[in-house]
């Protein structure tokens, strides 16, 4: 049962880690916009030369990429960590079979020796 579950861990794991890396390269490439999180007004300066309108439309999207990038390394993490269980749950019913097949060989040895 853990060989399953921990099998089922390291493809769900490896999924979490395929839509991050898929999320990044869409939205890196300009085929899928970013969600937009942070939207900033445009601010104005007063300045001794007179008022200076800064445009923040260029930062609100860096902003946004930078929490989408941060995002999605987030769910890489977890995907890394969930695989990471899985193969543990795997590794350890593989060392329990070896354990139990050494166990029953030397349970055989000693009935050779005894005949």
């Amino acid at each position: 049962m853990n060989k399953i579950l921990g099998y089922l861990l390291i493809c769900a794991g490896l999924l979490l880690i395929l839509f991050s890396l898929m999320g990044m390269y869409k939205v890196f490439v300009n085929a899928n916009p970013v969600v937009p999180v942070v939207q900033m007004a445009d601010a104005q300066l007063v300045t001794s030369y007179g008022p200076v309108v800064v445009p923040m439309k260029s930062i609100s999207a860096a902003v946004n990429l930078v929490f989408f990038a941060l995002f999605m390394f987030f769910v890489l993490l977890a995907g890394a960590k969930v695989s990471s269980v899985g193969n543990g749950l795997v590794k350890n019913e593989r060392i329990y079979e070896a354990l139990t097949a050494n166990a029953h060989a030397a349970e055989q040895a000693d009935t050779l020796k005894k005949l």
